[in-house]
């Protein structure tokens, strides 16, 4: 799976302090697993919508559910984390923190094992 290679750029971004990247890798991963799950039904969606994707699995796959809190922190992470005017002052490198990180690697790992479990 795609995910598993931004999982794994996530996890070097985190052993260099790149925090800012660590969660837009981390959501990205999300991102592509719930996909790969949806395609593995029979369904290809264009969104980048966490919440939107997930959405779509909870009408297939209850268990889906175990993920609500994850995809909405994770979502908040596909843009600011990229762009320098997301904030009104300074880059994303400097608003978030080591704390943030790990947990989007740990939220991001979830999904991604709860993903391969339905895609291999």
């Amino acid at each position: 799976m795609d995910a598993e290679d931004f999982l794994g750029a996530a996890k070097d971004l985190f052993e260099r302090g790149r925090w800012s990247k660590v969660c837009f890798n981390a959501q990205q991963a999300a991102e592509l697993a719930l996909k790969a799950v949806l395609q593995k039904l029979g369904m290809e969606r264009r969104t980048h919508s966490l919440v939107d994707l997930l959405a779509e699995l909870l009408k297939h796959m209850e268990e889906a559910g175990n993920f609500v809190d994850d995809v909405k922190i994770l979502d908040q992470y596909y843009i600011p984390t990229r762009y320098a005017n997301a904030f009104a002052s300074g880059p994303a490198k400097d608003k978030y923190t080591e704390q943030q990180a790990k947990d989007a690697i740990e939220r991001a790992t979830k999904i991604l094992e709860w993903a391969r479990r339905h895609v291999l």
